[in-house]
């Protein structure tokens, strides 16, 4: 379950933060790409990174709210594998 701090919200950046598995990620679209990382403390060293989805030269900056959300789950869903395969 994610816990939002704030959900996906302005444009060139969209920027959204939260926490999931006790994990603070950042997750921010520009550019041309979505990208969300994770540390254990929020402004701590990163320890995972996601590159979510590459577009258009500068039109990361403008994807909807909505895409934004599913991208998040997305690097969630990717976080949560890794977690569990260290586990291993």
């Amino acid at each position: 379950m994610i816990k939002w701090i704030y959900k996906p919200s302005g444009n060139c950046p969209v920027q959204s933060e939260g926490w999931f598995l006790g994990h603070y990620f950042y997750f921010r679209a520009r550019g041309e790409q979505a990208t969300i990382e994770f540390s254990e403390v929020e402004g701590g060293p990163e320890v995972a990174y996601y590159i979510l989805t590459k577009t258009e030269p500068y039109m990361a900056g403008w994807l909807p709210k909505w895409v934004c959300r599913l991208l998040i789950w997305k690097g969630c869903f990717k976080f949560m594998i890794r977690k569990r395969i260290q586990k291993l």
